[in-house]
């Protein structure tokens, strides 16, 4: 699998992301990759799962798999 950072818009992506961004417990997210970019936060990746739900990741609290 191709790191969230390197991965160009339209590719699978498959990470590991705290449960409701804070937690010490780590959720598989997997889908494609829609969108990333820098945010007031630091930078971001949108990722469309195959259930259809969209999700916004900031890319700090990516863990790699």
């Amino acid at each position: 699998m191709i790191s969230a950072v390197s991965s160009k818009i339209g590719s699978n992506v498959d990470v590991l992301y705290p449960s409701r961004g804070y937690r010490n417990i780590l959720r598989r997210v997997r889908g494609e990759l829609l969108d990333k970019g820098p945010g007031p936060n630091g930078p971001f990746i949108t990722v469309q799962e195959g259930s259809g739900q969209l999700r916004s990741l900031s890319e700090k609290k990516i863990v790699m798999r």
